[in-house]
């Protein structure tokens, strides 16, 4: 069977390195050019889209590889398949389909992400995830469960009718430059205000006329005091409040313990910087707030606390206005839209949701597993107990932000390891079958961006050997798997992303064929603008959130790390593997620390060197390290650390 025949006739392709989602085409040698597109409509690339296309070729995997002992040997496809079965099979039996564990990834085309939550549930189990979900699980899940969607609520191109953006926890004019420079800097130079919320200054603040520095943890802090600020001077959409949301009074209350003056204090912020924020919000037409990885965390309720902030002056459900998540990588949109989660079926419907079941039971031909799986971290915390087989379609559990050899004595503890990847990664050399998959650039489907656009991907070049799209792999399992069902009978990646149309709502009325170059927002039924008359909730209202922000500070608590970026994020950056630590000249003085010194940076657990960089765009108290640097820290403990000059003959 092939995958080639899908009706498509456009030759450029989506960059599969961030979720902006830049349309390009080969160029002179290894070189991509870009092609105009909704999102980079000059057609320009940054840096790293210009090199989306150049990849390590010697290290590719180009055939199939079995474990016999300690060492991975090749092997043919159909010896490869044979060893998944068996062993799958073989868990199945022995311990039920609970034991079963698949990994998805934000990597991965719709269609492939489709395919693998289908082959789970099939099997038995919800026991399927992606890491993209838990990258901004805190705003996702509270824009799913307030106003409907776990997605951005505007296209990017609607920036240019807001009157402020707000930039809270992120930094795109480096993170997804294309987009930053297409829209909000425009938007900047025709009269917008821009605020940017972060300890740390960095590109994007160079465009910001207001830059808010709180201490780590307590931007919901900042967003609290601003909703307070307004409902003191009566500041606030009383028609939108009465008219579409819910809980308000529940909320205004709650607002009512709020002490400004220890707020302030303990969020180390200028309170006239604050007031200077209210006043803009109250007399902009337009509020649109854009946030990234750095508002998520254990112990802060920040995009609950943005949420309330943006309904209480109206600012969902129109044009210039609204909450853009900042996604990182190319598909994690789609992942989760696709169901390759473990509690949600394709199209964000719940596993427990009767119609969303009836639906794909009457598809697929079979009942659903209804009891929510595992999710990422509680899969590789239970490899080796409750989870006996695992699958990984292009990740690393491995390189997971946990120490590093307690992940791979679970992976060790698996009966049965199977891996999806281009490359031996650590993950991979654990495994029982290693399978060489394409990249996203050599193969056939759909992505769908931080906008919600879905676009189609074509191959630019042909996968090196024997190797294949994760699509065709999940195709030939499951039809090897279920050699009972018709259900994995696919002749092309387009028979797929029908299907998902037909049982997922927010891709219903979509069709692979009538996509064409510039792609199309789900859901169709709705211009860029989600929620204009109502929102996805049961009674058409979006709902207040009365859990206030949680704060403690201690003066004495030394400095706090924060991590730029995400491990994994940062292909083709070199400036994220620079070993820089950033710090401001006090905190430097105060430590008897000068510009270029070495020295330790330590938590509890760990200690890594670097030289500093004096910086007075990171606020007091707060020191930054890029992700790759970072990482041991990070994996190892909390965001606490000492840091000490060392000699040169001191080295660790």
């Amino acid at each position: 069977m092939s995958d080639t025949n899908d009706g498509a006739t456009d030759h450029s392709t989506v960059c599969p390195l961030c979720a902006v989602g830049c349309r390009l085409e080969p160029g002179s040698g290894s070189r991509a050019d870009g092609v105009p597109g909704p999102v980079n409509p000059n057609g320009r690339l940054c840096r790293k889209g210009i090199g989306a296309l150049d990849i390590d070729t010697e290290d590719r995997l180009t055939q199939p590889l079995l474990r016999d002992g300690d060492e991975l040997r090749p092997a043919s496809w159909g010896e490869a398949y044979e060893r998944i079965v068996d062993g799958i099979e073989a868990t199945l039996d022995r311990y039920g389909p609970d034991a079963m564990a698949f990994f998805g990834a934000p990597h991965c085309t719709n269609e492939e992400n489709y395919l693998l939550q289908k082959l789970a549930r099939m099997l038995g189990t919800n026991n399927v995830d992606n890491r993209a979900r838990l990258c901004h699980e805190s705003t996702t899940r509270c824009l799913e469960a307030r106003v409907g969607w776990s997605a951005s609520t505007n296209g990017l191109a609607e920036l240019s009718d807001a009157d402020v953006i707000i930039i809270a926890g992120a930094n795109p004019a480096k993170r997804q430059p294309i987009a930053f420079n297409s829209f909000v800097r425009p938007a900047v130079n025709n009269g917008a205000t821009l605020v940017h919320i972060d300890p740390i200054g960095n590109a994007t603040t160079r465009l910001a006329e207001i830059h808010i520095t709180p201490r780590p943890e307590t931007d919901a802090l900042v967003f609290d005091l601003l909703s307070a600020r307004l409902l003191d001077g009566n500041d606030v959409d009383r028609e939108f409040i009465h008219e579409r949301t819910r809980q308000f009074e529940s909320f205004a209350a709650s607002l009512q313990s709020l002490t400004p003056t220890q707020a302030v204090s303990a969020a180390g912020v200028d309170e006239t910087q604050i007031d200077r924020l209210a006043e803009l919000v109250t007399t902009a037409d337009g509020v649109a707030a854009l946030v990234g990885t750095g508002i998520e965390g254990d112990d802060t309720n920040a995009p609950e606390a943005l949420l309330n902030l943006l309904l209480l002056t109206g600012n969902i459900g129109r044009p210039g206005a609204g909450l853009y998540v900042l996604r990182g990588l190319a598909n994690e949109q789609g992942a989760t839209d696709t169901g390759c989660v473990p509690d949600r079926l394709p199209g964000h419907q719940s596993v427990t949701a009767t119609d969303a079941r009836e639906r794909i039971t009457e598809e697929w031909g079979m009942i659903l597993p209804s009891i929510p799986g595992k999710n990422v971290r509680e899969m590789l915390t239970a490899c080796g107990k409750e989870i006996r087989a695992a699958v990984v379609v292009g990740e690393n559990p491995a390189i997971s932000k946990r120490d590093p050899d307690w992940t791979r004595n679970r992976l060790d503890a698996l009966d049965h390891l199977v891996v999806l990847d281009l490359f031996l990664s650590e993950t991979a050399s654990n495994a029982d079958v290693v399978l060489p998959a394409a990249a996203g650039f050599e193969k056939r489907g759909t992505i769908t961006n931080l906008e919600r656009r879905v676009q189609r991907v074509s191959p630019t070049t042909l996968p090196p050997s024997s190797a294949r799209s994760d699509f065709e792999i999940l195709r030939d399992l499951g039809a090897l798997l279920l050699p009972d069902s018709n259900a994995f009978e696919y002749q092309t990646v387009a028979d797929v992303f029908d299907e998902l149309t037909r049982i997922a709502p927010t891709y219903e009325g979509l069709s692979f064929a009538e996509l064409g170059p510039s792609g199309r927002q789900w859901p169709v039924d709705s211009d860029s603008t989600l929620y204009r008359d109502s929102f996805e909730t049961a009674d058409g209202r979006a709902v207040f959130s009365n859990d206030r922000s949680r704060f403690a500070f201690d003066s004495a608590s030394g400095l706090s790390l924060i991590a730029g970026g995400r491990v994994g994020e940062t292909q083709g950056d070199d400036s994220e593997t620079k070993r820089r630590l950033r710090m401001h000249p006090e905190d430097a003085q105060d430590r008897d620390i000068e510009e270029q010194d070495l020295v330790a940076i330590s938590n509890e657990k760990q200690t890594i060197e670097a030289r500093v960089e004096l910086d007075e765009n990171v606020r007091c108290t707060t020191v930054y390290l890029p992700a790759r640097v970072a990482d041991p820290l990070v994996r190892r403990g909390t965001s606490a650390i000492t840091v000490e000059s060392i000699s040169e003959q001191e080295k660790i």
